[in-house]
């Protein structure tokens, strides 16, 4: 794992190369949230400064820190972490997004952080989507970054807990009756085992209207990876679904399965999504950064349960290919190109 920033720096300058954009910069916003703490947020975009010649970041990728903004194609993707995650959980994707032209903002979801787990579930299901518009808010009445935005080209890509948020912000509501009795009959699952449902049924969330739940009209398109709680909805809850979807799962993913999941959301959106079932890959397949020798160190066995994979999956090379797929997917669902 010594090696890991050296091969995922060289995958985010092949990136760069096959779509003749630049290096991504990188700075840390606060963003307020009214009448709540800031909201820490990454934010990567294209820029014409090199990036440093080592990791210079607490994720440990090479980055152009605080360069100015260059060569952005009008494109604003929002990056929603797992459950218990931070801003910088997917920074090799939103920096192969930045490559590619887009900037990428990505909130560190305040009250379900890794450093910050302080917020019940009925609160951070509710604050999630809320957070994700906020940053859209920011950005686009901000004198710098809105002159390099354009406001109908806003995209989500959301993983695990944050692909549940995604599904929200596109206008997907759960149904938690229907969660609750898929519950009963598949108790084992990583949400009933943990007692998401009952705790959003215990404070009465499923009285609430559809309009609670976060749905943000100006987000377009949303790629998803894993999505937490896709078994909470139904046919009838997404109706109202518009954005044009692109699905990640992988088939070795216990926590978040498959066949209750992406496969169950795939067969009831109104419009068929973009599929990728990936082979040999869990659920945290979607992560790269988080594998360092430190975390190897500090908790071999969580170490494991995070970075472990199956024999024969490379986990670096897929992220050169998601990456490449999910650049073509925004290209092509926000009109970039």
């Amino acid at each position: 794992m010594k090696n890991a920033p050296t091969s995922i720096l060289i995958t985010l300058l092949l990136v760069a190369m096959a779509t003749g954009s630049h290096a991504a910069g990188f700075r840390v916003l606060q963003v307020e949230d009214t009448g709540k703490p800031e909201l820490e947020v990454g934010l990567w975009y294209p820029s014409v400064q090199p990036v440093a010649e080592k990791p210079n970041t607490e994720f440990e990728l090479a980055v152009a820190l605080e360069a100015p903004i260059a060569a952005a194609n009008g494109g604003l993707i929002l990056l929603s972490h797992g459950f218990g995650g931070w801003y910088g959980g997917h920074a090799d994707t939103a920096a192969a997004l930045a490559a590619a032209g887009y900037i990428v903002a990505a909130p560190s979801h305040a009250g379900n952080t890794w450093s910050d787990m302080s917020s019940s579930i009925d609160q951070w299901a509710l604050d999630r989507p809320r957070h994700i518009s906020r940053v859209i808010d920011h950005m686009l009445a901000d004198e710098i970054y809105s002159q390099h935005i354009d406001a109908n080209k806003i995209g989500v890509y959301g993983f695990s807990a944050g692909g549940y948020t995604a599904l929200n912000l596109i206008g997907a509501v759960p149904d938690l009756d229907h969660a609750h009795r898929h519950c009963q009959e598949q108790p084992q699952e990583f949400a009933c085992a943990e007692g998401m449902i009952s705790e959003m049924r215990g404070a009465d969330m499923q009285r609430l209207s559809d309009s609670s739940w976060g749905a943000d009209a100006r987000i377009s398109a949303a790629s998803i990876s894993a999505p937490g709680l896709g078994f909470s909805y139904t046919r009838e809850s997404l109706a109202r679904v518009s954005a044009r979807v692109q699905l990640w799962s992988g088939e070795l993913d216990d926590s978040v399965p498959t066949q209750t999941n992406a496969l169950w959301l795939a067969t009831r959106l109104p419009e068929s999504p973009e599929t990728h079932w990936i082979k040999g890959a869990n659920h945290f397949a979607f992560m790269v950064v988080a594998c360092r020798d430190a975390f190897k160190q500090a908790d071999p066995q969580e170490y494991a349960t995070v970075c472990g994979d199956a024999d024969g999956f490379d986990r670096r090379e897929f992220h050169h290919d998601m990456h490449r797929e999910m650049v073509r997917f925004f290209d092509s669902s926000l009109g970039i190109r």
